[in-house]
């Protein structure tokens, strides 16, 4: 007890700021370097650059390091939003360095215009953990990340956050071998589950996992900007639709249905033209966040072979 008690006195000392007397024994407060934060991105991603783009927020919760404080790490600040100033990224109002100490940090970032996210800090002991549920995110393709960072002691600069993608890219590239014979009218992935509850612990190695215990699956299209693709033979594969981004989670089948006919005399809603579907399970097992699984497909009169690539980074 009592030592929990010298603890809670010395970060209230920190946070206070009070570092010297004057000749008549009155504190005086000395100055504090106000918390800025420089985020960037782990590898490219749909959006383009390195650097977080502007029209994200990043939410930061800190605590003071158990090397400091051994009877555990104390909270310093929980769920703060972090917005664009500069090239840096602060806090309204700001958050300031204590005067001694060392503090870690754990970052949320996401698209605040497209996501409604709810936060579950940890901070009964500290806030090196959150849960954030996350709602569906296929129709806007928003983008979710995750970051820590651990500075070193005596550290006030602006803090670098590189963050995490906490989730896959799926992409799906067609070849054909035949003249205007086949046309590819949709691809649709099975029992795919689109929201859930994103976990990151940051007191130790930085790791990420997501639970859909709450959520529930559902057959999704993948988006395309054209009703149907109609693809020409030649030696190279064109992307159907665009590339979708899908929370972790164990891979699943995809159905892809089409059509096709005996020459380009017969109209497409002919009753002579056929309509095939295809469904195909690969065997990743496992669609990791951070990575990219590109599914190259090759479509003949007679045949349909799939080649599924795995790829890090987004591209």
């Amino acid at each position: 007890m009592g030592n929990k008690i010298i603890n809670i006195v010395s970060a209230l000392l920190l946070v206070a700021g009070f570092a010297s007397c004057d000749r008549e024994g009155r504190m005086i407060p000395e100055p504090q370097e106000e918390i800025a934060v420089s985020p960037g991105l782990q590898t490219r991603a749909v959006i383009s650059g390195p650097e977080m783009p502007d029209g994200f927020h990043i939410w930061v919760s800190s605590w003071l390091n158990d090397d400091v404080y051994p009877g555990g790490g104390l909270n310093y600040f929980t769920g703060v939003e972090f917005a664009k100033d500069g090239t840096e990224w602060r806090s309204d109002p700001a958050r300031y360095w204590p005067l001694s100490g060392t503090l870690d940090f754990l970052g949320i970032a996401a698209d605040p215009a497209e996501l409604t996210l709810g936060f579950n800090w940890d901070s009964a002991k500290n806030v090196s953990r959150v849960e954030v549920d996350v709602p569906d995110t296929y129709d806007s393709q928003s983008e979710v990340f995750y970051a820590a960072s651990y500075p070193l002691e005596g550290f006030h600069g602006s803090v670098p956050m590189e963050y995490h993608r906490s989730q896959a890219v799926l992409r799906f590239m067609i070849r054909t071998d035949v003249l205007d014979l086949i046309k590819v009218d949709d691809i649709t992935i099975k029992d795919l589950y689109t929201a859930g509850t994103l976990t990151v612990e940051g007191d130790g190695p930085l790791k990420a996992s997501w639970d859909f215990s709450s959520a529930t699956a559902s057959d999704r299209a993948v988006p395309k900007p054209s009703a149907t693709y109609v693809f020409e033979p030649g030696g190279s594969f064109e992307e159907f639709g665009l590339g979708i981004l899908v929370p972790e989670q164990k891979n699943k089948t995809f159905t892809i249905t089409f059509r096709q006919r005996a020459n380009t005399g017969i109209a497409w809603d002919s009753d002579l033209v056929l309509e095939e579907t295809f469904t195909f399970d690969d065997n990743f097992r496992m669609w990791f966040m951070g990575k990219q699984y590109v599914y190259k497909i090759d479509i003949s009169l007679s045949t349909i072979t799939v080649e599924p690539v795995i790829e890090d980074g987004f591209i």
